[in-house]
């Protein structure tokens, strides 16, 4: 029992100090560029200056770098280094950062504070609003805290329920070939009911702690099992994609940034006739 519990513990240590992993995912969206996601880095640093999670971003030759909210976290008052890591990453590609809910639970100072550090630093900050991105159009979603908390226990009851209309009054009608960025995967029925063709989310770092065959076990609304914890969604005809985040304490679930790319046409064409989806570790 005790060198089952050492082993376990040294784990834990290594994953939440040294791994950091990039998952391949191949979307079905046509004209989609290569994008790198990162999200909900939080506190975390990968090194001095994050230098190991941008080595890891330029190995990947990203055409995007798209951050899906949870940069940083609510506690957090000198944006310094969010400017240089997103300095860093705006000299491999342009980098765009949509808000999650940290973003949005800062005080007002602070959060305009923030907002600047991401302006001076080159990236672009995308809050309910849609722009062209090559061929296809993208949308950052951003939800106030009253859709992540609520009443109830620890305030985790009672948030604000989203759907096609919540999106509609802020990012009006969804254009063809729509990449939505939306922090919260927990509302994609109502990304893919608004008719977002993919969807990059985060927000609920995997599940923290990963099961064997059950997946995620927690999300942070303090909900079990959470149905889209990690990993490559579909529901009609919208693909949402979840990465399992770089912050926040884990196990069995190492941090990690994604890379996505299209599938290939003929792949695509075989995806609709099986209904299979590509996918790459």
């Amino acid at each position: 029992m005790d060198i089952a519990a050492g082993l376990l513990s040294g784990w834990a240590v290594l994953e939440n100090t040294a791994l950091l992993r990039v998952k391949h995912y191949a979307a079905a969206m046509q004209g989609l560029p290569r994008i790198v996601q990162i999200s909900d880095l939080h506190k975390r640093q990968f090194g001095a200056g994050n230098r190991r999670l941008i080595r890891k971003v330029a190995a990947c030759k990203p055409e995007y770098i798209l951050i899906t909210g949870d940069l940083i976290s609510r506690t957090v008052t000198d944006f310094t280094g969010t400017e240089q890591l997103l300095r860093r990453l705006g000299a491999l590609a342009p980098v765009i950062v949509a808000e999650g809910n940290h973003e949005a639970d800062l005080p007002p100072v602070l959060y305009a504070e923030f907002r600047a550090a991401v302006r001076r630093s080159g990236a672009k900050y995308i809050k309910n609003e849609i722009m062209q991105l090559g061929g296809i159009h993208l949308a950052g979603l951003a939800l106030s805290s009253d859709y992540f908390r609520g009443g109830g226990l620890l305030g985790f009851r009672g948030e604000k329920i989203c759907t096609k209309k919540t999106l509609r009054l802020r990012l009006g009608k969804c254009p063809a070939h729509t990449l939505l960025l939306a922090h919260d995967p927990l509302r994609f029925p109502a990304y893919a009911e608004w008719g977002a063709e993919l969807t990059l989310s985060g927000h609920v770092h995997g599940g923290a702690v990963r099961l064997p065959l059950l997946g995620g076990l927690l999300s942070p609304e303090r909900k079990f099992f959470p149905k889209y914890d990690k990993g490559k969604f579909r529901r009609g005809d919208s693909e949402m994609i979840v990465s399992g985040g770089l912050g926040k304490l884990r196990l069995f679930n190492p941090p990690e940034i994604c890379l996505i790319t299209s599938v290939p046409r003929h792949d695509r064409i075989l995806q609709k006739k099986t209904g299979h989806t590509a996918e790459t570790a």
